[in-house]
């Protein structure tokens, strides 16, 4: 990929669209294999795309031991949903990877969704 890896850090209720985000972004990649969330299995490979769901952990350190080193050490492209458990965990790795964190919010309609992103990599 690049010179570093990049970490998509995805923040939002429930039911808001981050894996339907996941799913829009390994499309965009042109990786043909079917997304699915990997709430139970936590994790999910696509080839350059790792998909991580953090919904279900206790520990903020169950991120490091899926082998979150290991992934920037490829310089994939990691998307971390709930990765607000896993704030400092993901801060470790700020000077070897490029942390995009996005916020999910749902708007006022149905199906509306606000979205803000931020570069932390600076």
């Amino acid at each position: 990929m690049g010179d570093k890896a990049v970490i998509i850090a995805l923040e939002g209720p429930l039911g808001v669209g981050k894996t339907t985000f996941t799913k829009c972004l390994a499309r965009a990649m042109g990786i043909k294999d079917v997304v699915l969330s990997p709430t139970f299995t936590l994790h999910s490979e696509y080839g350059v795309l790792d998909h991580i769901d953090l919904w279900r952990i206790e520990d903020p350190q169950e991120l490091i031991a899926l082998g979150l080193d290991k992934m920037i050490a490829a310089k994939k492209v990691i998307v971390i949903e709930w990765a607000e458990k896993t704030r400092e965990q993901i801060f470790q790795f700020k000077s070897q990877a490029i942390i995009i964190w996005v916020r999910f919010e749902y708007g006022n309609k149905e199906n509306e969704r606000r979205i803000e992103y931020e570069d932390l990599s600076n």
